[in-house]
């Protein structure tokens, strides 16, 4: 073999090796996935050991006194999920599927804000500090700097980390949604103009803490109905989307304490290992809404791939998710509670309080 044959043999086991690496990357990822820490089963009496990350909450030995100053549920009411399957230069089978949450109001939503911040009250209680009305809290001075930052219950938002859907986020009756920055599912563009000034809530926040001598405690909680399992890939022959009703709390949800001690505010996280998951039915109906449109639309772009020899397959679904109002309220508060509960529970382990 001359020097040429053999070097095309070696780039061609090389080139061989490196195909194989990166195909097995994706079944490495997916292992990694699977060894993870495992979905929080709400009903199944889930220990904060292995639901939720506790900082070290030492600062909360010298806290007497602290205050709620933020208190956001955010409902996740409409999803969309995307599939393809092969190659897209060879032709490929794509899926589209969106579902809306429907049968609810806006005074559904406020009464379960309400009732999960009442619940979250008494068991912060037990933490062994006194709880500050936030009237004490809106009466200081630096309140009014924050005040434009706020926005109104509810906050309609766009974007974030739930296929860029519109979503809502609500605060007790009588307060304010304030954004610090690291809500996830709200999206870039609100929160970088909630945390840009001197006069954001994440600067000031730790200020007043340190001052008043009084924690500021802030909840972000994240409710979906709907679970969307997709499935395909380049190497895949079939695309698919998934679709079950189910009311989750995502990990995206956290609470957080901003103790004053330091010049970061000495701020403090518990944070959900993964989505936490309910199985209390709240569904009527399941109903498909695809437009007719959509329906040829999809017949009309199959057949114009398959005799043009290239492009592919294209299917569209719409789905409509009809909630039985009593069934979801009491199914959110219930499940809202219970991670609320996981997430005190994890500093008391923390901290043997």
């Amino acid at each position: 073999m001359n020097r040429k044959h053999l070097a095309i043999a070696i780039l061609t086991v090389f080139a061989s090796h490196k195909f194989e690496v990166s195909s097995s990357a994706g079944v490495l990822g997916s292992l990694t996935k699977a060894l993870g820490p495992s979905l929080v089963k709400l009903d199944e009496s889930p220990t904060p050991e292995r639901s939720v990350n506790v900082d070290s909450f030492k600062q909360l030995k010298d806290c007497k006194k602290v205050v709620i100053t933020a208190f956001n549920v955010q409902f996740i009411t409409k999803k969309n999920a995307n599939a393809r399957a092969g190659r897209e230069t060879e032709g490929a089978a794509h899926v589209n599927s969106n579902i809306q949450l429907t049968g609810l109001n806006s005074a559904i939503f406020q009464t379960i804000t309400d009732q999960a911040y009442t619940n979250f009250v008494k068991s912060l209680q037990t933490l062994g500090v006194e709880i500050a009305p936030y009237s004490e809290y809106a009466a200081r001075t630096e309140y009014a700097d924050m005040k434009s930052y706020m926005k109104t219950s509810p906050f309609e938002v766009s974007g974030g980390m739930f296929s860029g859907q519109p979503s809502q986020v609500f605060a007790p009756q009588g307060m304010p949604v304030p954004l610090y920055g690291d809500e996830q599912a709200v999206g870039t563009g609100t929160l970088m103009s909630a945390g840009m000034g001197r006069s954001a809530p994440n600067g000031l926040e730790p200020q007043i803490a340190k001052s008043s001598g009084v924690a500021a405690v802030h909840v972000y909680l994240v409710v979906d109905f709907c679970q969307l399992d997709v499935s395909g890939g380049t190497f895949s022959f079939s695309a698919s989307v998934k679709t079950k009703p189910q009311i989750s709390l995502s990990k995206l949800s956290r609470l957080s304490f901003f103790f004053g001690n330091t010049m970061t505010g000495g701020k403090e996280f518990v944070k959900m290992k993964n989505d936490a998951f309910g199985t209390d039915n709240y569904v009527t109906d399941l109903k498909d809404v695809t437009t007719s449109g959509q329906k040829a639309g999809d017949a009309a772009a199959s057949v114009i791939g398959i005799l043009a020899g290239g492009g592919g397959t294209y299917k569209t679904k719409s789905l409509e998710a009809v909630a039985d109002p009593a069934l979801y309220q009491a199914a959110c508060v219930k499940y809202l509670t219970a991670v609320q509960d996981l997430m005190l529970a994890g500093i008391k382990t923390k901290t043997g309080k």
